[in-house]
């Protein structure tokens, strides 16, 4: 792989030119416009490359991207990222892409736009080496950072069909790579109280915002990290006026759970409370579920680690199997049974933060080992 090493590190600034090209674009996940011109630099790239692409649209997001290239042996590989952020618009020209030293600073440039164009570039180094590739699938989400509703189904039937899937989202060490991500639920939950002023000798009101306060303690209050259980409210909306009793309370449920054993028992208990008026006459309105399964290893993922880690060998270190926070689409991969690696994407600083960065450096060098991977699997 020193060939493939060589032409990247060469490329070094090529690389980066498309990554602050990208990053420059505002992308957050409700800027249709951002996500859809991301999608159309990403696919004219794959189709250079060889890739049959095709744009799968959408009515109220951005179109999603899907790419196929044949190709030696009998492996099915997947190769899965997404085009949206969590950033609003105006990020990108507030915080445009930059580079000090080492890090390269920008709205998107870790999560994941660093992992695309690193995915983009080992294609091209094993292109240039002249190595046979295995028939690869591209999917290029564009809702991922709302739970991938709408691309969850497109994300299931290729990894159906394929024997391995690689991920592109960000590291968090140089040597790092995920093989375990916990499952998430969303849930919304609106109380519904009556109004009236709190000092109406013959109050009918009824506090939405104080049924919620209860709600709040009772929902944390399942949280057991040792089982692997995390509820939390962050999202909390309540009441018109400070002196008028709040008629309508809202908050936003966010449950996280390690393993799929979980998932049932889980939901139920967050149902049970958050749907349970506490204060009489108080009306309830529940709606979420859980919706990405947890990534958790399998037999085929193990076996999948260890020929990641010869490749990793060859290029000078071990790889490190850790868990990661926060989901990916590979939970879907991986709940379906598929060899799945997640966080194969450049090392990441304050991701979804204002000073996201990334390490330069491993760019070059996780795109050499994406590009390692992949030629083996073309071997077998």
């Amino acid at each position: 792989m020193q060939k493939a090493l060589k032409f990247l590190q060469e490329n070094e600034r090529e690389m980066l030119a498309l990554l602050e090209r990208l990053v420059n674009i505002d992308s957050g996940t409700y800027c249709v416009q951002g996500v859809n011109e991301c999608g159309s630099i990403i696919a004219q790239e794959l189709g250079k490359l060889g890739f049959k692409t095709e744009t799968v649209p959408e009515k109220d997001f951005g179109n999603h991207v899907r790419a196929m290239r044949p190709g030696a042996g009998t492996k099915q590989v997947f190769l899965s990222a997404h085009l949206d952020t969590v950033f609003a618009p105006g990020t990108a020209a507030a915080r445009p892409f930059r580079r000090e030293g080492k890090l390269a600073f920008g709205p998107g440039v870790g999560d994941m736009k660093g992992g695309i164009v690193q995915m983009i570039y080992a294609l091209k180094a094993l292109q240039h080496a002249n190595q046979q590739t295995p028939s690869l699938s591209v999917f290029l989400t564009a809702d991922e950072e709302v739970g991938s509703v709408l691309g969850r189904p497109h994300i299931e039937e290729l990894a159906r069909r394929s024997t391995h899937v690689m991920v592109m989202e960000p590291c968090s060490k140089p040597t790092s790579i995920a093989v375990r991500r916990w499952g998430i639920g969303s849930f919304y939950l609106t109380v519904h109280g009556r109004a009236a002023h709190v000092l109406k000798p013959d109050s009918d009101g009824l506090n939405a915002s104080r049924e919620l306060a209860f709600k709040i303690l009772a929902l944390e209050s399942l949280t057991d990290t040792q089982r692997g259980v995390k509820v939390s409210v962050n999202l909390v909306e309540g009441g018109r006026s400070r002196q008028v009793t709040a008629a309508q309370a809202f908050a936003a449920i966010d449950v996280r759970i390690r393993g799929a054993a979980l998932t049932g028992e889980v939901e139920e208990q967050v149902r049970h409370v958050a749907g349970s008026p506490i204060l009489p006459g108080i009306g309830i309105e529940l709606r979420g579920a859980m919706t990405r399964p947890p990534m958790e290893p399998n037999a085929r993922t193990e076996s999948f680690l260890h020929l990641a880690n010869d490749v990793a060998e060859s290029l000078g270190f071990q790889l490190e199997a850790c868990e990661e926070y926060g989901g990916s689409d590979g939970c879907f991969a991986s709940a379906l049974g598929v060899a799945t690696l997640d966080a194969l994407g450049p090392v990441c600083h304050d991701m979804c933060g204002d000073n996201e960065s990334i390490e330069v450096p491993s760019l070059i060098e996780r795109a050499a080992l994406l590009a390692g991977i992949i030629k083996r699997l073309a071997d077998r």
